[in-house]
């Protein structure tokens, strides 16, 4: 019976996977707004009730995206936490190692950052819920060291951190005339911030 219901969640994830990389390439290809659920069930070869069933909308294709890249995100956490680096520095590497992903593809990033900053910062929404977990983590263990001001709100100063990092990747995905390297600005501007909460 267990390998049975092993056998049955790999069959969903591949089901989902094929959804989810037959949609990019979709909106790769056509843009976000022109593409239809139709054409990624016809791409993806499956029924348009089965891609209800992984995904409620269009746009939970780009929340299931946000999710995998803050999966990566997180598994780069702990080494960083753990490396010889400033806590500054951890921060820094920690926020501009998650939006170098962004710089593949603007169009697609710009509908993703839509569609991020319309749940980010909700209680319920759980990948910004994790995200804020994770920059929490980073600012106490500054705290903790003394490097970062003991005085703060560690949940205050990550909301603070985030709203710089999204507010500039959404300010690059949406102005095709901004040529900036991505992860250079949101280091530049991370930095102002933290140059004024170091201690």
């Amino acid at each position: 019976m267990t390998i049975e219901l092993s056998r049955r969640e790999r069959k969903k994830e591949e089901t989902r996977t094929r959804i989810f990389r037959a949609a990019i390439r979709l909106f790769r290809d056509r843009g976000f707004e022109s593409t239809t659920v139709d054409e990624i069930t016809e791409r993806a070869d499956v029924a348009k009730g089965t891609f209800f069933n992984y995904f409620p909308r269009k746009e939970s294709v780009l929340a299931y995206l946000s999710e995998m890249r803050l999966d990566e995100a997180m598994e780069s956490a702990s080494a960083i936490l753990d490396s010889k680096q400033s806590a500054r520095e951890k921060l820094l590497e920690l926020m501009t190692t998650a939006v170098e992903v962004y710089e593949t593809d603007r169009e697609l990033s710009r509908f993703v950052m839509v569609n991020l900053l319309q749940r980010a910062f909700g209680p319920e929404e759980e990948v910004g819920q994790r995200w804020q977990k994770l920059v929490v983590q980073f600012i106490a263990h500054g705290q903790a060291t003394g490097e970062l001001r003991r005085d703060l709100d560690p949940e205050r100063a990550a909301l603070v951190l985030r709203s710089v990092s999204l507010s500039t990747v959404f300010m690059w995905a949406a102005c095709p005339e901004a040529t900036f390297r991505l992860p250079d600005e949101v280091r530049d501007r991370l930095s102002l911030v933290l140059d004024g909460i170091a201690a």
